[in-house]
């Protein structure tokens, strides 16, 4: 590695010259203004390693950061020294001390999920008792003495639907409480280095507070929790923390007696694996595969990546913490009491809760199949406490709502509500706009997938493409006629165009999730509006611009 390409240009005190002697590093550094810039158990052989004798993964990060700052891997990066790694040193300097700092994360989330789920048989009242102590657990380990906010908030909560049982209008009113309690902690009370860290776990538990009541007003939930209950299903470990989201009755679902077996293991063990390579994949490869001076948009899409693979990091500890602790089993099936052996039980049940889905935000059909991958459980969330209250005033005023709660829910950061509000924005002009190009052309091109019947004249039929009809007489089938031109060219036109919208959308996500990188002065207390416009400025608006040159074409067409 060309250690000279390490710091970026402009450092106060630089490296070391670009034409200097290895050897000669340490007393160059002496010298520099009669200060020692290397600690004395600084080891510098000829063949140029340049740390310290004897020193792990983990202790070398400490150490360059010690050097440098928190920010070390991204300066690093700016000044190609990520790039230029080779993939030993991308091991050893960031592969490995990343993998180590996230099991030091996931290893005691771990443990307190598998002493709840060792419970299994135990009456319900332990289980919410269970439930509420290692759920408190879980929120000291991760936000130690900001915990306590979060209970405060619980407590509150629960007062608020004891106060208004009988009432009509517990979901309103835990809604204003909600907005009131958290604008009041995040303006006045808690810091705002404090509430950036707890503002995930305070979003989660509004969403239970306020999905509790508005059950309680539907009749979903027969009847106000008693505290026990109700602190049992706020604490619960498996979403207090990191969500995800899961309604009253889904919690009391865990409470139900399930014997451990080799699914809800290999679905532990496969979910755990994945948050690992999301968080691998965010800090270190994402920098190392794409270089920073190639085009400003390839690293806006290279930032963006980080940020979303960071996203699926928190999306898979989750669904991990949620496993661990019982959540997310499905049942397919009945088996009837003193029936059937434990294999045919075990077949009923299927582990398949999913957060988010990779695959289809960085390979999307459009922006609207990216939000509702992005956080299923929220997403669900929203569209049943939020549009669908909203849907009266019209598909519109019902779309900005929706993204407007969710933005309040995130908190008073202007970042987060432009991105939101934007891509609100944009999910409306898409849709319209592959409506009017659907209904025209009579073609599968909307923003969601066509149903079989859909009608559409144009349906690409994938099946004719191929042609490979398996029949007895394959062999004797007459060739030329397997795949049919009409088919083939309707496959094709629709193919393209809805890759277009693919490669668009994509576009679009580079640009909203650039202003989202790692720099600890401005991440740690949320990205401020001058930031977020500075950012944009550098891609020219571009993306805001494509937006309302597609909303012109949609009105002229």
């Amino acid at each position: 590695m060309d250690g000279g390409d390490w710091f970026p240009d402009g450092h106060d005190v630089g490296w070391y010259p670009e034409d200097g002697d290895v050897g000669n590093i340490p007393e160059y550094y002496d010298g520099y203004e009669g200060e020692d810039f290397l600690p004395e158990d600084y080891y510098m052989p000829e063949d140029a390693d340049w740390y310290p004798e004897d020193m792990d993964p983990y202790e070398m990060q400490q150490y360059m950061k010690e050097i440098y700052g928190e920010d070390y891997l991204e300066a690093a990066d700016s000044g190609g020294g990520l790039a230029h790694m080779d993939l030993q040193e991308l091991g050893s300097l960031c592969i490995i001390p990343t993998l180590q700092q996230g099991l030091t994360m996931i290893c005691p989330l771990l443990l307190l999920c598998l002493t709840f789920r060792l419970l299994e048989g135990a009456s319900a009242w332990t289980r919410h008792l269970m439930s509420t102590g290692l759920g408190l657990a879980t929120l000291y380990l991760v936000f130690e003495a900001n915990w306590y906010f979060i209970v405060t908030f619980a407590i509150t909560g629960h007062l608020l639907l004891h106060l208004m049982e009988g009432s009509r209008w517990r979901g309103v009113a835990a809604s204003i409480m909600a907005l009131v309690f958290l604008l009041t902690c995040e303006l006045f009370i808690v810091e705002a280095t404090d509430w950036h860290k707890i503002r995930g776990a305070q979003m989660i538990l509004a969403m239970k507070i306020i999905s509790l009541g508005f059950d309680l007003d539907s009749g979903v939930v027969q009847a106000t929790p008693s505290f026990l209950e109700y602190s049992g299903y706020c604490c619960f470990l498996g979403t207090s923390a990191f969500g995800p989201w899961i309604s009253y009755n889904d919690y009391l679902q865990v409470l139900k007696s399930r014997n451990l077996s080799l699914q809800w293991f290999v679905r532990g063990f496969m979910t755990t694996l994945q948050c690992l390579a999301c968080l691998t994949v965010s800090t270190c490869l994402a920098y190392w595969v794409i270089r920073h001076d190639i085009n400003k948009w390839v690293t806006a899409y290279r930032d963006a990546l980080s940020f979303r693979f960071s996203h699926y990091f928190i999306s898979y500890l989750s669904e991990m913490t949620c496993v661990a602790s019982g959540v997310g089993v499905t049942e397919k099936g009945t088996t009837r009491e003193g029936e059937g052996t434990d294999q045919e039980e075990e077949e009923d049940v299927k582990w398949d809760l999913r957060v988010a889905r990779p695959y289809h935000i960085e390979l999307p059909r459009s922006l609207v199949e990216v939000v509702t991958n992005w956080n299923r459980p929220m997403h669900h969330w929203l569209k049943t406490y939020v549009f669908k209250t909203a849907k009266p005033l019209g598909a519109f005023p019902a779309i900005i709502l929706t993204y407007a709660a969710s933005a309040i829910l995130h908190g008073l950061n202007f970042q987060l509500a432009a991105v939101l509000l934007s891509l609100g924005f944009y999910s409306y002009i898409e849709h319209v706009l592959r409506q009017r190009l659907a209904d025209i052309f009579s073609a599968c091109i909307l923003a969601k997938r066509c149903k079989p019947d859909c009608g559409h004249r144009n349906q690409p039929n994938w099946t004719g493409c191929v042609g490979l009809q398996l029949r007895r007489d394959f062999w004797k089938q007459d060739w030329g006629n397997l795949i049919s031109i009409e088919d083939a060219m309707t496959c094709m036109c629709v193919g393209l165009t809805n890759l277009c919208f693919c490669l668009l959308a994509m576009f679009h996500l580079a640009y909203l999730g650039v202003m989202f990188d790692s720099s600890s002065d401005v991440e740690e207390e949320g990205y401020t509006m001058s930031h977020t416009l500075h950012k944009w400025a550098q891609l020219d608006y571009a993306s805001h611009w494509v937006a309302v040159g597609s909303f012109v074409f949609y009105k002229l067409i």
